[in-house]
């Protein structure tokens, strides 16, 4: 009897450890976190990262409030999503309205008589007018249509930039996989409640198919969930642009043709006229001059470009690198501008 009731304590046990593995959402690897009992379980400081920046430019196309980005810093590849860096006064939640403050880590004031003018008011802030913080209705498909995951995971750079959705339904440890009707939460803390992210520094949880199956990120660490998260550690943000389209200006110039190879083509052989259309020039023939105010070799106005609109042809732009401190001392060096502490 004793025997049979320990087969199917052990039984029981076995098929516990097999449930437990076959969940997809609770804790992840985060050392002195999930698995010490008692812990905060705070995650990554951003404190020391290296991002690397784009170049400088009109907030409604780079996506940024202050006219820079510090994540996604091709703006011909990512045109729709970016990552812009903020500090804000204690903990937010990413769906916080948005107040209309243009702050940001590039925006300057002075130091005693404005030292406070770069911070924002909520995180939503950090994005510029025509963009916001994605997945703000919680949403997967707000990230979807915005980026990839290999983008996401692969190409953000250094750093972390997060979104405003928990990458989990519920607290369960096990909740249902997502469907095209999913609304997300944005917890405060919890199992499941840390905003999904993307960039360098962005983990694997056990929860993975939030948004990308099996290949979501977040930023790991459960003490700071969507609904509340400090500068100091989640002060990345994702922005996205309010529109399934890509913002005016973003598309890549057009190729310039090669004049000789045009005239090479336009040209019949020698003793061979038949076929040949009018001679350039006399009357009857359709002008081949470009309209004023347009490119020549240009798409027509409402053409998408070619290629994939999430990320296009990568463009060789010069980026410079910083180093950004915690908001209680935030640092930043660059090629062509000096330290700086912000509130």
């Amino acid at each position: 009897m004793a025997l049979t009731l320990v087969k199917r304590l052990a039984l029981t046990s076995c098929l516990g450890a097999l449930l437990q593995a076959a969940c997809v959402c609770g804790p992840g690897p985060n050392k002195d976190g999930y698995d010490e009992p008692g812990a905060k379980d705070p995650p990554k400081s951003l404190q020391g990262i290296k991002f690397i920046e784009s170049e400088k430019g009109d907030p409604a196309v780079v996506g940024c409030a202050d006219g820079q980005r510090e994540g996604f810093a091709d703006l011909q590849r990512h045109r729709r999503v970016a990552g812009c860096l903020a500090t804000w006064e204690g903990t937010k939640s990413l769906r916080d309205k948005p107040t209309g403050k243009v702050c940001g880590d590039d925006v300057k004031g002075d130091a005693k008589k404005e030292p406070d003018k770069g911070v924002c008011t909520v995180p939503g802030d950090a994005c510029a007018a025509g963009w916001h913080v994605c997945g703000m209705g919680g949403k997967n498909d707000d990230l979807k249509t915005h980026t990839t995951f290999k983008a996401c995971n692969k190409e953000a750079g250094p750093g972390k930039f997060v979104a405003a959705l928990s990458h989990g339904q519920s607290e369960e440890l096990c909740p249902p996989a997502p469907g095209p009707d999913t609304v997300f939460p944005c917890m405060d803390s919890g199992y499941c409640a840390e905003p999904v992210c993307c960039g360098d520094g962005c983990q694997f949880g056990k929860c993975r198919d939030g948004v990308w199956k099996g290949q979501t990120r977040i930023s790991l660490g459960k003490a700071e969930g969507c609904g509340s998260v400090t500068s100091e550690r989640n002060g990345g943000v994702m922005c996205c642009y309010d529109k399934n389209e890509d913002p005016p200006g973003t598309a890549p110039a057009a190729a310039t043709p090669d004049p000789a190879a045009a005239t090479a083509a336009a040209t019949p052989p020698v003793g061979d006229t038949a076929g040949a259309g009018p001679i350039p020039g006399t009357p009857g023939t359709p002008s081949t001059a470009t309209p004023p105010g347009t490119t020549a070799g240009a798409a027509p106005t409402g053409v998408a470009p070619t290629g994939s609109p999430l990320t296009a042809p990568a463009k060789s732009t010069t980026t410079k690198s910083s180093t950004t401190t915690p908001p209680s001392d935030v640092t930043k060096t660059g090629d062509s501008k000096p330290a700086k502490k912000a509130g």
